[in-house]
């Protein structure tokens, strides 16, 4: 049973608040950022202002226009309006390089953070969940520093700015403005909480969604065997269509906030004039104050109605921190050994004899269904052992448990007399080569692939084509196109499985490892061929110094007591 991990946020504002320290490592281009949004909303803040005073020269129901204030205010308005566009401008650039510089850091701590967590994580979340990620999500992260965020930052400055002049020309004016504010706020954050909650749903789906469509794409040979592309279909379309309900009941709540906000702010304007007039009436405030007021109200319901604006985007992006900080807050495989003994130093991989020992292990992936009980056997150096047994009897999770994969419940298990979980997993990991059935490479040559994770001192050409040799490996190799330089395509195309299980073979060889542990790696290989290999002088050479755990489970079940694996071991 795979071990799940949900990908979810424990606290709130815990990934906002991640996000913010991400800008603050560029928190000198930041705050010339704040600096001018500050001075150019200031500068915007001036325009009500001047425009008072402009209906105020017009001397209105007197007949007599003050042409000389007129103009020279006009004339303000057009430099202000000019120095408000230049500081915008600068305020855009600075602010889409940070965004940029962001989403670099992101991408690489995602990317870096995914390649230490441990293999539980893998098995509880997909390759195109992950992916969605990894790409997507930090996209809709990069649209909003880059736009959304200056829109958040210039309303909240106009915010402070607008009610600040509105107290200096009417406070009772202002007590009028001031009593529908609560009522936006409160209807903005029901839309909002309503539809972060839906906005996570649709991620949600829509990373599963790019999971399936890369497992589909990915098994596509399978797929035309068993002839179930209808039945693909139908399930794709019945998740295509989660998706779609999922999306339209996020959009259609955001979407509500528009018109809610545009009706409060019709009845303030309604308020403002009508108690504006009575006031006039009674000389209590000039016509021009009130048109400045007016200004500065809608000025003060703009931010509100852009927030409305973006409230989408912007939950799409609480949505998307979320799952991305999920990942670089997921605990990584431990980089120091769990139990380090004092002063400890652990001998080299060619210094290590290659003695396995399992002692009373116990594990389970799940505390009620264990899959290991009270295990113990010892592999002696040089010795070949083939673990046979039915499925799921714990065959791979042994491998696992060496590797350390996992940590084992209960028990020890040793190498040369050393507890595993007191060596640092790079350290263990050299001592160990596991060959898998499954053998992937990677987008590039022939001869890179094989030496892809050897020593330096091992990645010569000449000697990846002389172990090549030696193992019999260059006959295929030698008929490719342009033999060793022949550049791979990441799916191996052209290759048969067997010719990538040799050519994996060829790579563990080549990294020499102390231990190398075989999981079915010459399944797909022909039997001429695999006899022909285990029978070379560099077969021979590597299993006569090396200790060979082979899992296997092509030899049939045997099964002993307890449904524990019947082992088998012989010397070389």
């Amino acid at each position: 049973m795979k071990l799940k991990q949900e990908i979810e946020q424990k606290h709130k504002f815990g990934a906002l608040w991640q996000l913010f320290k991400y800008l603050f490592r560029y928190k000198g281009m930041f705050m010339c950022v704040v600096v001018i949004v500050i001075a150019s909303n200031l500068l915007a803040l001036v325009i009500p202002q001047v425009t008072g005073i402009i209906v105020d020269a017009l001397n209105l129901g007197k007949g007599a226009i003050d042409f000389d204030t007129v103009l020279r205010n006009v004339m303000y308005i057009v430099l202000i309006g000019l120095g408000t566009y230049v500081l915008s401008v600068l305020q855009g650039l600075l602010m889409l390089r940070t965004a940029q510089n962001v989403v670099v850091d992101l991408r690489h701590d995602v990317f870096s953070k995914l390649s230490r967590l441990p293999v539980s994580f893998f098995d509880g979340n997909t390759k195109g969940n992950i992916l969605a990620i990894l790409v997507e999500d930090i996209d809709n992260i990069s649209e909003t520093v880059s736009s959304d965020a200056i829109t958040l930052l210039t309303g909240l400055v106009t915010l402070v700015g607008a009610i600040w002049m509105m107290l200096l020309i009417s406070p009772p004016l202002t007590l009028v403005f001031v009593v529908t504010v609560p009522i936006m706020i409160v209807v903005a954050g029901v839309v909002k909480n309503k539809a972060r909650i839906l906005f996570r749903i649709k991620k949600n789906w829509f990373g599963k969604l790019c999971g399936y469509a890369e497992e589909m794409i990915t098994a596509q040979k399978t797929i035309k065997v068993y002839g179930i592309e209808e039945y693909n279909e139908r399930k794709f379309d019945e998740m295509s269509e989660s998706l779609r309900v999922s999306g339209s009941k996020a959009e259609f709540v955001s979407s509500t906030m528009m018109p809610q906000m545009n009706f409060i702010n019709n009845l303030n304007y309604i308020g403002i004039c009508a108690f504006g007039a009575l006031l006039a009436v009674s000389g209590g405030i000039s016509i021009g104050n009130i048109s400045t007021f007016t200004l500065y109200a809608k000025k003060f319901s703009a931010p509100i109605v852009d927030t409305a604006n973006i409230v989408n985007m912007l939950q799409a992006t609480l949505a998307a921190c979320d799952r991305v900080f999920s990942v670089l807050n997921a605990e990584p495989e431990p980089d120091q050994p769990m139990l380090p003994p004092a002063g400890a130093t652990f001998p080299k991989p060619s210094e290590i004899r290659g003695e396995i020992e399992f002692k009373h292990v116990n594990f389970a992936y799940n505390p009620d269904t264990p899959v290991l009980e009270d295990i113990s056997f010892t592999v002696k150096p040089g010795e070949k052992v083939a673990i046979v047994g039915a499925t799921g009897s714990g065959k791979t999770t042994i491998i696992s448990l060496l590797m350390r994969f996992y940590e084992c419940t209960d028990g020890e298990i040793t190498i040369d007399g050393i507890n595993i979980r007191t060596i640092p997993l790079a350290t263990l990991r050299s001592y160990l080569a596991l060959i898998l059935q499954d053998s992937w490479l990677f987008e590039d040559t022939v001869l890179n692939n094989i030496a892809y994770a050897a020593p330096p001192e091992r990645r010569s050409p000449e000697k990846v084509k002389a172990l090549c040799r030696d193992i019999t490996v260059d006959e295929f190799i030698n008929t490719l196109p342009q033999g060793y330089d022949t550049m791979l395509r990441a799916d191996s195309g052209g290759l048969s499985q067997g010719q990538k299980q040799l050519m994996s073979i060829a790579r563990t060889f080549l990294c020499d490892p102390p231990v190398f542990i075989l999981d079915e790696a010459t399944s797909s290989v022909d039997t001429l061929t695999e006899r022909h290999d285990g029978q070379c002088d560099a077969w021979q050479d590597q299993h006569n110094h090396r200790s060979s755990p082979v899992h296997d489970t092509r030899c049939g079940p045997h099964n002993s007591h307890e449904g524990w694996p019947h082992t088998r071991s012989r010397f070389a």
